[in-house]
């Protein structure tokens, strides 16, 4: 975009151009971020659902006044011959045959309008608000293609970061687009949503970590950096890798005897989810075969709250024989600001494992079950109740990692996690 912005700016300024951008993301303030970091000055409008259907970014499209296409991927090494002379210099107008017209069309308020938005999470059994308990069953039974399996997968993403998430919705969109992109593996513009949470083996490139530079240089230019209203994981800063992780030696387990008392779940809800490689959405999975990113987030209940004194809470993972991790002990990071908005606020960690190469090879037969691993482990906190008592807490988790059967498209999920009272 900051190329593309340079060029037109001057024509955009005299009237003879317009220029709107449309971004894919799932959580539009950062784009919202980027585009004042860099000075862009075009709209760009929002579409998480992906309708305008494109399959690969950047694509560039010139529409003249009438609606029509008139050029589709633009290079901007040759934006003097084809948009300066070709397309504002009118050749078009004698030769129509050059470009295929056809319509290009938006929903009013922008591509993924209120109404729009609406209307697709009804037809997905996902409305707005408190939910039934069958809606994540009923948004599956729902989707009948693979365009429907990932919009179903934002729309559960949305609700894992709005006001009132319930478990398992970071989880269930994991999974519908993992869904979704076994039916089109070409989609790279699923794929990536994917990968900004999956594990570093899987990452072309780090997605987010211009963040808190491009926050820094605004604040120092004397204006005002736009907040991220959800924050930001270790998984979409980290950088691209090709390495198996290892880095769980020297690590001292911080309750190995299980003396603290248990929190059965009254004070925090433990939420976890797996996001897989995207090679599992195969038909062959690819190497190292079980590579995942594990979220695990701490949600207080009504009338807990965290203390800020207290030491941060700890992450404990019992890492099987045979597999890798970058860490088996892992601290939660503060929330951002304070007051009453720190004390209730979530706290997420993720980390990075893999599978042996032999022991997750997905099953052969038709009605196989997926192959699926567990891991187990714990999280350590302090929490205060609501007469302003604080406890230090321990809860137990375990995390299941299943591969899905190869070529499945349309049957079951790829991770799940949490405690029983949530499955």
């Amino acid at each position: 975009m900051p190329v593309w912005h340079g060029l037109t700016k001057e024509l955009v300024e005299r009237g003879e151009l317009v220029v709107v951008g449309i971004t894919q993301e799932q959580h539009p303030d950062r784009c919202a971020l980027f585009a004042r970091w860099k000075g862009l000055g075009f709209p760009i409008l929002w579409d998480p659902f992906n309708l305008t259907g494109i399959d690969a970014v950047p694509a560039l499209t010139a529409v003249d006044e009438h609606g029509i296409v008139r050029l589709t991927r633009p290079d901007p090494r040759r934006f003097q011959e084809q948009i300066v002379e070709e397309f504002l210099g009118g050749r078009f107008e004698d030769d129509p045959g050059r470009a295929a017209p056809r319509a290009f069309r938006m929903s009013r308020g922008g591509v993924a309008g209120a109404a729009e938005l609406e209307r697709l999470r009804g037809r997905l059994g996902l409305p707005y608000g408190p939910r039934p308990d069958d809606a994540a069953a009923a948004s599956t039974d729902r989707a009948s293609s693979p365009e429907e399996l990932f919009r179903a997968g934002v729309a559960a993403r949305m609700d894992h970061d709005g006001p009132a998430p319930r478990p398992g919705d970071f989880q269930r969109a994991a999974d519908l687009w993992q869904r979704a992109l076994a039916a089109r593996p070409d989609q790279y513009v699923w794929r990536r949503r994917i990968q900004q949470w999956g594990p570093r083996l899987d990452k072309p490139y780090p997605f987010y970590d211009w963040v808190h530079g491009a926050a820094r240089e605004i604040a120092a230019r004397g204006e005002e950096p736009l907040a991220l209203r959800v924050p930001l994981s270790g998984a979409e800063v980290a950088g691209r890798s090709r390495a198996v992780p290892r880095g769980t030696a020297g690590e001292v387990e911080p309750d190995p005897d299980g003396l603290v008392a248990r929190d059965a779940g009254a004070l925090v809800r433990v939420e976890t989810a797996v996001v897989l490689h995207t090679g599992a959405a195969g038909p062959n999975v690819r190497a190292p075969r079980g590579a995942s990113r594990i979220h695990v987030a701490l949600r207080p209940r009504e009338d807990a709250g965290w203390t800020p004194d207290a030491d941060p809470a700890e992450l404990w993972l019992e890492v099987p024989e045979g597999w890798t991790s970058e860490a088996r002990r892992a601290r939660f990071p503060a929330p951002d600001g304070d007051g009453d908005r720190a004390k209730r606020a979530p706290l997420s960690v993720d980390l990075e494992v893999s599978t042996p190469p032999v022991p997750l090879v997905p099953p052969v037969g038709a009605g196989a079950p997926p192959a699926s691993a567990r891991l187990q482990g714990y999280v350590l906190y302090s929490v205060c109740e609501a007469d302003g008592s604080c406890v230090f807490r321990r809860q137990d988790v375990e995390i299941v990692i299943q591969l899905p059967t190869p070529g499945a498209a349309g049957e079951g999920g790829q991770g799940r996690g949490g405690n029983d009272e949530d499955r």
